[in-house]
Formats: structure tokens, sequence, C-alpha cells
């Protein structure tokens, strides 16, 4: 009748389509071939066994992936703590002093312009997300970063850069 020495590697197959794992194949497979066993026992037979497990192969291959990415692991809290680095004071880069210093002398578009180069990846997203044409962001960057100068010159002489002497003013992307 249905020999499981030549239905499970054609159930093998077709798990192996969905999922990469040898093993995680091999176990669809023998689910489906056991399911087509339990299906044959209760007297409702496939018409096209081979066909039926493929489908039923694949299915159960799905589900084990359903249920690896679902399946949680309890790590214990004295764990994280020992794997974290120690928290550290993020380094100024300069962005708030500029602000402090040259906010005033922007116009509401070199804010704009600011605030995109300060977030944005790249001078084109930046750009594009202040409705500007690169070469004009450039201009307002050019603009924003000779205020900027002039500031730092003015401001030499307080100690605003004592703790950092190395300040970038790295306003473009």
């Amino acid at each position: 009748m249905l020999d499981p020495r030549t239905l499970l590697p054609v159930a093998y197959k077709a798990a192996a389509s969905i999922v990469r794992s040898p093993v995680l194949a091999e176990e669809a497979g023998e689910r489906a071939l056991h399911l087509l066993t339990l299906a044959v026992l209760d007297g409702h037979p496939p018409n096209h066994p081979k066909a039926w497990l493929r489908v039923v192969a694949r299915r159960s291959a799905c589900a084990l992936l359903r249920s690896e990415w679902a399946r949680t692991r309890t790590v214990e809290h004295d764990y994280i703590v020992g794997q974290q680095a120690p928290y550290r004071q993020p380094r100024s880069c300069g962005a708030d002093l500029v602000r402090e210093h040259v906010g005033s002398r922007l116009t509401p578009r070199q804010h704009d312009a600011l605030a995109a180069a300060l977030s944005c990846n790249t001078t084109r997203a930046a750009a594009r997300s202040c409705r500007m044409q690169p070469r004009d962001f450039r201009r307002y960057l050019r603009d924003i970063s000779d205020k900027a100068r002039e500031a730092l010159a003015y401001h030499r002489t307080d100690d605003v850069f004592a703790d950092d002497a190395a300040v970038q003013f790295r306003l473009a992307p």
C-alpha cells in the first residue's frame, strides 16, 4: 500500500524547500508522514498521497518555523547585567554648543538645515528632508559652519571648550 521508505524522501524534499535546516526538514517530513498514516488508519486515505504529503510537509515546516520564532528563552537578570557595558556619559559632539552660540543668528531655514544635518545619514537625505536641492543644502551648511567658526573664535577665551579640547564642528553628514 503506502511504503514509508518511498514517501519519506518526498516529504523531506517538500519540507526542505521551506526550511534550510536538514534536521527541521526531516522533522517536518516525519510529522507529515505521521499525519498520512493517521489519515489512512482513520479510513480516509487521500486520493493522491504524494501530493497530499507534499502539501502537509510544507505546512508542517511552516509550523516548525513559527514555533521556533515564537519560542522565548528566559534569561536571568544577573546574566543581562553582567553582559552590559558600564554606562558612560556620551561625548559632546558640539551640536548643542553650536545651537547655543549660533542658534540666535540662524534663519528658520538654516535651523531646519542644521536639524536635518544632525539627524540624517547623507547630504542627499538631509536635503530631501528639508525639501532642498543638495547644492542649496550644502550652501546653507557652509553658512552655518562660517557662523559657528565665528562663534568659536569669539568664545575661544571662554572656558566653554575646556573639558574637550578636540571638539570638531562637523555639521555636514
